[in-house]
């Protein structure tokens, strides 16, 4: 910090200053990927899914390549918003009363949320659910929707298909993944809502057939800021050895085989279901347009 921005900003002149990472870079960091054995997904509002190398991928054949915060390496990553924000959907849109009850106990609602989804078997057939309530990663005009719903679902079945289908949402940017890999990553770090509830995590080491590990840490990004605050404040000579230290990376969850075959074939039925509703969308949007230029409410 310069005597000039330490002026400006209240500072002390001389504090060291770090930059280098923005959010996905930091929660890569965050859960201790600094080498491409390791992938990172993050399961919030978006579906992150990344590894880092020593060259871009510049066929076009993922989303988006980004420099990383360490020398000479690069961020590859596959990403659509398509993830646990469609459980917050769920869960204030479906489950009103609950939230109400929840709040007034002061008592959590994830939990209760997980033990839902738990008390359905893997291999029960629950509604496929596509995650493109905000956008998607197959067709530009795609929807959020349940498809297969029978009368004797309930709530629950639906909050299983949710965890479910933004599950397979991951799987389908991570097979984008690692078809530009020689060799697959010996495990997947997790962060973002779906690393705190072991039944999605669970689900996620199922589905895409890796173990599943995770960090001792609420905010995996800020650990990363800090991850790189401390190098530049000296206490560590490089960010991979910061990293080691101040990661705490739990146990790994490990893929079930049976499950993995249930999965497999759950998520050839949602790939299925993408491809089969792929000529709606956009006779969906015609109808969404001009109901808007009539005036009528389309939400």
């Amino acid at each position: 910090m310069t005597e000039k921005a330490a002026e400006n900003t209240g500072l002390a002149a001389g504090t060291p200053v770090a930059g280098g990472a923005f959010d996905i870079d930091a929660c890569a960091l965050g859960v201790g990927v600094t080498d491409p054995s390791r992938l990172c997904m993050i399961a919030g509002t978006w579906s992150i899914n990344e590894y880092i190398g020593t060259a871009p991928i510049v066929d076009g054949s993922v989303l988006m390549n980004s420099l990383f915060c360490l020398p000479g390496c690069y961020l590859m990553e596959e990403c659509s918003p398509t993830s646990a924000g469609n459980n917050e959907w769920f869960m204030k849109n479906l489950l009103p009363e609950l939230r109400q009850e929840c709040t007034e106990k002061g008592t959590s609602i994830y939990e209760i949320m997980n033990r839902w989804v738990e008390e359905i078997p893997a291999d029960e057939f629950c509604p496929i659910y596509l995650p493109f309530l905000m956008a998607s990663n197959v067709h530009p005009n795609a929807c959020g929707s349940f498809v297969g719903i029978s009368n004797f679902h309930t709530r629950k079945h639906l909050l299983r298909s949710v965890y479910e289908g933004v599950t397979f949402s991951h799987r389908y940017h991570l097979e984008k993944l690692l078809k530009t890999r020689k060799e697959p990553p010996a495990s997947i770090r997790l962060a973002g809502g779906a690393a705190r509830s072991p039944i999605w995590t669970q689900m996620f080491a199922d589905v895409m057939k890796l173990p599943v590990e995770s960090v001792q840490a609420n905010e995996t990004g800020a650990l990363g800021c800090a991850v790189l605050g401390a190098v530049a404040c000296g206490n560590y000579s490089d960010v991979k050895s910061a990293a080691e230290n101040m990661c705490h990376i739990s146990q790994a969850v490990m893929p079930d085989a049976a499950r993995c075959a249930v999965y497999d074939r759950k998520y050839e039925l949602y790939c299925k279901t993408i491809a089969a509703l792929d000529k709606v969308w956009d006779s969906i949007q015609d109808y969404k347009d001009n109901a808007a230029g009539q005036g009528q409410h389309t939400s």
